[in-house]
């Protein structure tokens, strides 16, 4: 195929080919606003697809499409090319709608600045660190990397209420499962790790539970509250929980108890008033964590008879105090975004020390989202991290209580969601749907109540 795609007669026909293409849906999308609404749409679920988990799919032609190829080291200047050019062209036929919507977006932004400045000074020390990392030309693609998955995430809040993201996240997530389940079952090649696991198309079976724990909390809500759906979306639910259990990861299988019975929870939180909600969330919050770590760390019988799992997390608690001090060398910037985790660099890699005891296993990374964020962005990124994660807590309980469900769980139930996952494995920042929809739900909060406010 690349020999024929390479033939000078062949790549001409297929470049005018693709210009006629693109003139026609140009044409008609900028004649009808509803081709463009459904073509940002799946532009949206498309992109979420791509940087699902915090691996993205494994799926050829999506891993070349992936934002975080551009930051790669090995990346090569066609790959650059085709990536920059698919992201153009989505652009270009979505220009009839983005000349109105983008505006608007821009008109949120002191918004958001005034409801969640935290979140904002997050992003402008991840556009900063270039400056005091080691690498600074890898920080830089990373970080602006890191920008335009936050940019995407910050319009696509704005746009669209929280009925629409359900519906967006849902469908997204059923995707993910489908082919998931089809490689798993009819593919085990590259469907299941080296011990039969279960990991679909995002390439790490915790990774993969994770995901489809949030798949079938996502369709179990649906099922509650929407009785035409609601058969199709208990048996969604169902080969969710199956994907759970194949997948092997214990620390998902308690996740998916505790989620859904955070969910039922919040029926009661809901009715509190707002003070007490916030105080019973954060402590059924610390409840479901400490929880977690637990059953996944501490009972032997459940830890090594039931969840497959040795009692050190799988050596994490090894080498999590040599993260540490490696953190407390630099603690208050860090290394910069991608800095700390270089194998590339070999004797200068500032992780080259952080080793399982046991196997001697150099890990790609901490297996804790905030540890991962110390070391980028050090103890002042994760303060302004934190402060921005609480206010949204405090936000989204507010929410709760002025909307109807399950609209007005979503944002806590993700909030939770982000928190347990980051406990034992990462993907808290970077270009991950993990970050993409905490941005989402900042910005969308912030909407949300500023309208509320205005019409008191």
């Amino acid at each position: 195929m690349k020999q024929i795609l390479t033939d000078p007669l062949i790549a001409s026909l297929v470049a005018i080919a693709g210009a006629i293409y693109f003139i026609v849906a140009f044409h008609y999308i900028g004649q009808d606003s509803r081709y463009s609404k459904l073509l940002e749409k799946f532009g949206v679920g498309l992109f979420v697809f791509i940087i699902a988990g915090a691996t993205g799919t494994t799926l050829s032609p999506f891993t070349k499409l992936h934002p975080r190829v551009l930051s790669n080291t090995a990346v090569t200047a066609p790959t650059i090319v085709a990536q920059l050019g698919f992201y153009a062209v989505g652009i270009l036929l979505l220009v009839s709608r983005l000349r109105y919507t983008l505006p608007n977006s821009a008109a949120k932004f002191p918004l958001v600045l005034q409801r969640d400045p935290f979140l904002l000074i997050f992003l402008l020390l991840v556009g900063l660190s270039v400056f005091w990392s080691d690498t600074p030309e890898v920080t830089f693609k990373t970080s602006m990397v890191y920008l335009f998955v936050s940019a995407v995430a910050f319009y696509t809040g704005k746009q669209y209420s929280w009925d629409k993201l359900f519906f967006l996240a849902r469908w997204t997530t059923l995707v993910l499962l489908v082919l998931s389940l089809f490689y798993s079952i009819f593919k085990p090649g590259t469907g299941r790790d080296n011990d039969g696991a279960w990991i679909g198309i995002i390439g790490h079976k915790n990774q993969f539970c994770f995901l489809m724990v949030f798949t079938a909390l996502l369709w179990f809500i649906n099922a509650l509250y929407n009785k035409k759906q609601r058969n199709a979306s208990i048996f969604v639910f169902l080969l969710s929980f199956l994907a759970v259990n194949q997948g092997g990861s214990g620390a998902a299988r308690v996740m998916i108890v505790c989620l859904l019975a955070f969910w039922f929870y919040l029926g009661f939180a809901k009715k509190l008033p707002t003070q007490w909600a916030f105080v019973s969330v954060v402590l059924f919050m610390i409840l479901g964590i400490c929880l977690t770590i637990i059953v996944t760390e501490n009972l032997e019988f459940i830890v090594v008879d039931t969840l497959n799992k040795d009692l050190t997390l799988t050596g994490r608690t090894d080498f999590w105090p040599l993260i540490i001090d490696k953190i407390n060398q630099r603690p208050i910037l860090g290394y910069g975004i991608d800095g700390f985790w270089q194998p590339w660099r070999g004797p200068d890699n500032p992780a080259r020390e952080i080793l399982v005891a046991k196997t001697q296993f150099s890990p790609p990374h901490s297996h804790n989202g905030f540890m991962d964020l110390a070391c980028d962005l050090g103890y002042l990124g994760l303060g302004v991290f934190l402060a921005s994660f609480i206010s949204n807590i405090a936000k989204a309980v507010i929410y709760l209580g002025q909307e109807r469900m399950p609209e007005a769980g979503l944002p806590i139930l993700i909030l939770t969601y982000t928190l347990m996952t980051n406990m034992t494995e990462t993907g808290l920042l970077g270009a991950t749907s993990i970050w993409f929809w905490y941005v989402v739900l900042a910005v969308r909060l912030s909407v949300d109540l500023s309208r509320k406010t205005s019409r008191v």
